[in-house]
This record gives C-alpha cells, sequence and structure tokens, in this order.
C-alpha cells in the first residue's frame, strides 16, 4: 500500500500551523487548489481546507484557485462557497480553473465538454450569489426559482480569480 494515512495527517497539521503562523505574521492571503487522484497533492478539496484555515486565522485572504468548475455540480459549489465566504466573515477569494485531462477521466465527464460546462456552471455560481432568486435552463444544468441560502457576505459577491480565459 503506498498511502500511508499518518503522511496525510502529518500533512495537514503542518499546513494548519503554517497557515496559522503566515495569519500571525501579516501576510495578506493563502492560496488552495484542487486535484484528485494524485500523490502530487492531498488537496481534492480545496474547499475543506480553506475552512479549516478559516478557523485557524484572523485577517489573511482565503484564495481557492481554484475550484474545477465543470468537474462540480454548480449551484451545490455556490452553496458551499458563500458558506465558506461566511465563515471566513468575507475573506474568500473564489478562484475556478478547467482541471487537467486526467481529472476528467476520472469523474467520467467528457473532455470536449469542458470550456462548455464551465461556462454554464460560471453563470448559474454568479446568478445564484447575486439574484435573490434565479433560473437556469441548460445544456447540462438547470434549475427553477431558486434562492441561495447563506449568500456570500461579500457583496454583490466574493471576488473571482481564473487562470488566462476568454469570452467570459
Amino acid at each position: 500500500d503506498l498511502f500511508k494515512p499518518e503522511v496525510a495527517v502529518k500533512t495537514y497539521a503542518e499546513h494548519l500551523d503554517a497557515w496559522q503562523a503566515i495569519d500571525e505574521l501579516g501576510f495578506d492571503g493563502l492560496g488552495f487548489n484542487e486535484h484528485h487522484c494524485s500523490p502530487y497533492g492531498f488537496m481534492n478539496s480545496p474547499n475543506l481546507m480553506a475552512a479549516s484555515a478559516a478557523q485557524r486565522t484572523k485577517r489573511v485572504k482565503l484564495l481557492i484557485y481554484g475550484n474545477l468548475l465543470p468537474l462540480h455540480e454548480p449551484l451545490r459549489l455556490a452553496e458551499e462557497l458563500a458558506m465558506l465566504d461566511c465563515l471566513s466573515n468575507g475573506r474568500l477569494i473564489s478562484g475556478f480553473a478547467r482541471g487537467i485531462p486526467r481529472e476528467y477521466q476520472v469523474h467520467n465527464v467528457p473532455l470536449s465538454d469542458s470550456r462548455a460546462r464551465f461556462e454554464e456552471a460560471f453563470d448559474i455560481v454568479t446568478k445564484a450569489w447575486t439574484e435573490d432568486v434565479f433560473s437556469y435552463e441548460g445544456k447540462f444544468w438547470s434549475y427553477k426559482d431558486v434562492a441561495l441560502w447563506p449568500r456570500p457576505v461579500q457583496r454583490p459577491r466574493p471576488e473571482i480569480w481564473m487562470p488566462v480565459v476568454s469570452k467570459i
């Protein structure tokens, strides 16, 4: 067995301690990214890591750079990120990315749908954050008369960072 749970436990604890120290030293922000099924990193849920860091820090911004937007159910992601903005009292910077081919294979999502799924999910997340009630009819996801609770602390929405993209 190549995976060692004790290494994961130690790695997470060390990172949380370091992030707390970074906050106390006055740094501006921390970054979290998402990767799946790889020994490259132990951060398949950057939102969980950012939520943990939010509880150990007081002022540092929490940049999630980024959630792999085409691989998530967008309303669920909008809710989770809104919760994180509330848990951190408005310190979230939400980043969205498309991911790498291996991650599409793992999640059984056609890579050819990546751009369209990204654009559709982006529209849904931003509508969920900014409109009191919204509906959306898309190729991949559809919603009718949805009101997001909780809503983000930051108005009209958290800042969004993305790798270089066109057409958004």
